[in-house]
């Protein structure tokens, strides 16, 4: 009797440790770096291959596996800043290429941005499944609708990303209605949404924030907090990134501890406040998924 239950239990350790490998595999094959980045008016003149500013701003992104840009002003015909940029990314990056998913300009106004993804090319755990500018009920109340992107994560599956440049005067408007978009997705699908919310200090103050995530967003995981500062210039966090945490209809994300937060690229390249605010005035936000 004793043998069979030692047998049975060297039988169940065996299951374990091989479930614990197998899931430990599955983590360091299929986890990616995502991030989101207010590039402060990234236009011709400064994505000119004159302009050092673009070393920096090259070395930042290659940290990233996939990463959503805002503020990329470009009004050509061939995306000649998106590749321009490019240019410059694989000119650090020579070993990895990267591709990128490009919005028409956006905006009501005579200013206009384009929202950006930037992926890893050819890369083993992203499969680039579909992309769309936010067109449903609630399109508009946005000033720049979300820029939506599906991709299936190797040994995960599909995660919607939601990503977003709130207008500031509208912050808490547009911010409600992401919820439509959210709920319009109908998918039980992970998501994620990120982008400059502009949401923080003057632009959405503490009460309307705690009710967003109350009342509009409780299913989700704010893993940039108030605590964390998103802006040079201000202690703001206006960047952030909300990920579903599978207690509503959507799946959740699983995201690596200690990984969310910003990449003070100031202090990594130990550079003046002056230089860095020519790379621009947000950091990166950032967390591993996997």
């Amino acid at each position: 009797m004793c043998s069979i239950v030692r047998l049975s239990t060297l039988l169940f350790v065996s299951f374990l440790i091989s479930e614990t490998n197998s899931f430990l595999f599955k983590s360091r094959t299929s986890k990616i770096k995502i991030g989101s980045f207010n590039l402060r008016r990234y236009s011709y003149a400064k994505a000119s291959p004159t302009n050092s500013v673009n070393s920096h701003i090259s070395k930042i992104l290659k940290r990233y596996d996939l990463i959503f840009l805002q503020e990329i002003i470009d009004t050509s015909a061939d995306n000649r800043v998106v590749n321009l940029l490019l240019q410059h990314l694989h000119k650090q990056s020579k070993s990895v290429k990267y591709e990128s998913i490009i919005s028409p300009p956006l905006g009501s106004t005579s200013y206009k941005e384009r929202l950006v993804y930037l992926y890893r090319k050819k890369s083993p755990r992203i499969q680039i499944l579909s992309s769309y500018v936010y067109n449903g009920s609630a399109k508009n109340v946005f000033e720049r609708p979300p820029f939506i992107l599906q991709i299936k994560l190797a040994s995960f599956g599909p995660i919607i990303f939601i990503g977003v440049h709130l207008k500031p005067d509208n912050v808490y408007e547009e911010f409600c209605a992401l919820r439509t978009v959210v709920d319009e997705l109908r998918t039980t699908s992970s998501v994620v949404l990120f982008g400059d919310f502009n949401a923080d200090c003057s632009y959405l103050n503490n009460a309307k924030k705690k009710e967003l995530r109350k009342s509009y967003f409780n299913e989700f995981q704010w893993l940039i907090d108030d605590r964390t500062e998103t802006n040079l210039l201000q202690s703001c966090s206006y960047d952030r990134i909300l990920v579903s945490e599978g207690t509503g209809p959507w799946k959740k994300v699983n995201w690596k501890a200690k990984t969310n937060g910003t990449f003070e690229f100031d202090k990594k390249f130990k550079l003046t406040k002056q230089l860095a605010l020519q790379i621009s005035d947000h950091f990166p936000v950032e967390v591993d998924i996997y």
